[in-house]
């Protein structure tokens, strides 16, 4: 070895040394880049997830049961520290995932703390919720389900009933707009996420929706979701029977239930929005996300 130089060596049972080979080297590198990878990960996940830890152990989140049948329903509760006395509640439906993947992801505990509102995600029984063309239970009915849910926060949080907002997304967008048209003496507003409106062939008009009063509407979808298609259509994901209505037949569906007169459009966040003045003071509005997907 030169005189204030180093090299990694290996020794040969001849008493010779040489240098390690490319492989092992490329394979320690990777092994490097692998647990750098991993404690990344660990180090995000422990970001997402422990807020809605630390809130459970807080006591801001409790698990409630309703039966319905032979069948109990399950639904998270987040109360903030500081409520209002009669909070507004929002209502999360979750797409394929359960409530608790839906409180990480959405956020809404935090929107909750800074409005002093509670915010439930109701749980969806395994063949999903039950929804427009899809997923009916024997036994047990999601929007009587639901129902309970309000009366029971009504009950015991002292929710306003003219400030509850449902939202969700996928199926739980979906289930979103039946609410809104099932349930509109009990809902202000619905905001459904890639979410759909139709029969099981994609026609929008084949839906009974008369809500009284009318219910405000916030669809937001992206360009380039292929399991509900913006255009409509059949799910370029999945095999499925069922076909969805595209956003804009939605959209114009729920002006005439609405009844809506002036159309002004903004951006938001760099996303067109385009809005609709209704009646009763109820509006539609559809926020379109470019290049947004399944999300």
């Amino acid at each position: 070895m030169r005189s204030g130089k180093k090299s990694m060596t290996v020794t040969r049972l001849g008493g010779k040394k040489e240098k390690p080979s490319l492989r092992k080297r490329l394979l320690r590198g990777t092994f490097v880049v692998a647990m750098a990878v991993v404690l990344l990960l660990l180090i995000l996940l422990g970001i997402i997830l422990v807020p809605t830890l630390l809130a459970q152990l807080e006591g801001k989140i409790s698990i409630k049961t309703l039966q319905q049948g032979q069948i109990t329903r399950s639904y998270r509760v987040y109360r903030p520290t500081s409520v209002l006395p009669h909070p507004g509640l929002v209502i999360m439906l979750s797409g394929e995932t359960g409530g608790f993947v839906q409180e990480i992801g959405t956020n809404f505990d935090a929107q909750a703390d800074r409005l002093g509102w509670i915010v439930v995600y109701p749980e969806a029984l395994r063949e999903g919720w039950d929804a427009y063309g899809c997923c009916s239970h024997q036994g047990a009915s999601d929007v009587a389900f639901l129902s309970s849910v309000i009366d029971q926060l009504e009950a015991t949080e002292h929710v306003d009933p003219n400030r509850v907002y449902i939202s969700g997304i996928s199926r739980g967008g979906m289930m979103a707009y039946r609410l809104g048209c099932e349930l509109s003496t009990r809902i202000a507003a619905i905001a459904p996420v890639e979410g759909n409106m139709a029969d099981r062939n994609g026609q929008v008009q084949g839906v009974v929706c008369h809500p009284q009063p009318p219910v405000s509407v916030l669809a937001i979808h992206g360009t380039a979701d292929p399991e509900v298609p913006l255009q409509g259509g059949k799910s370029l994901v999945h095999q499925e029977s069922i076909a969805y209505a595209s956003v804009n037949d939605v959209m114009v569906k729920w002006r005439e239930i609405d009844h809506c007169g002036s159309e002004r459009s903004v951006t938001h966040s760099g996303s067109p929005m385009t809005t609709w003045t209704c009646q009763g003071g109820s509006v539609v509005s559809a926020l379109v996300i470019p290049g947004g997907v399944h999300t």
